[in-house]
């Protein structure tokens, strides 16, 4: 698991992004905010005795995407600190997961072709839209593919033991998610968030907002 810092100026807000698989911190670049920014990637092994100094902030937004929100349900627990916000974006608790996540067949036949083309198989298939695929080739991730292959694996043989839910006041859900399925997605929030919003697109959502403070205030 890494933990970095791509924001700190001492402020009194952080925010707290947990990434998707095999991404790094090129993923939300473009996102703008007066926020100390803590991102953490790489679920390969959960280290949840890595504790980051986050009790000086009276803010603490905490923003999941895909693999991520498994990860934050399982590590914010062990940390031990409270919330602010907790936003989950196309991803749930039970990431490899026949009726909540993605099919474990599915899942393992990702596995199985995880190589350099299998991963821009699956960097394009996050995306409905041929223009936000384009702009997405600038940040693609640079992580190794053995990595990511690894952590795909890890993710899976982690998920069957660590299973933890949390109360989330939004989850947002991409229409045309082909990653995690919008009906999988519904099956698992479906009176578990306070609040659930649509989007239109795919998989990738961070193109709908300028800044991080429209993820928890649209």
């Amino acid at each position: 698991m890494r933990i970095e810092w791509l924001n700190r100026e001492n402020t009194d807000r952080v925010i707290v992004f947990f990434n998707g698989w095999g991404m790094d911190s090129r993923t939300v670049q473009h996102l703008k905010g007066e926020y100390d920014i803590l991102e953490i990637n790489d679920y390969r092994q959960l280290n949840t005795e890595i504790l980051p100094e986050l009790t000086s902030y009276r803010e603490v937004n905490v923003v999941a995407w895909s693999m991520g929100v498994w990860g934050a349900a399982n590590i914010l627990p062990v940390w031990g600190i409270a919330c602010t916000r907790l936003i989950a974006l196309n991803g749930t608790e039970h990431p490899v997961n026949d009726s909540w996540g993605i099919p474990d067949k599915i899942y393992q036949l990702t596995e199985k072709g995880m190589n350099a083309a299998g991963r821009e198989k699956f960097i394009r298939r996050m995306f409905a839209d041929e223009e936000e695929r384009k702009r997405f080739s600038a940040n693609k991730p640079q992580r190794e593919v053995e990595e990511v292959g690894e952590e795909l694996t890890a993710i899976r043989l982690q998920a069957n033991e660590l299973q933890n839910s949390l109360t989330w006041d939004k989850v947002y859900i991409s229409s045309g998610d082909v990653i995690f399925s919008p009906t999988n997605q519904l099956a698992w929030w479906d009176n578990r968030a306070k609040k659930i919003v649509i989007l239109d697109g795919g998989h990738y959502p961070f193109y709908h907002f300028e800044n991080w403070a429209q993820i928890w205030e649209l």
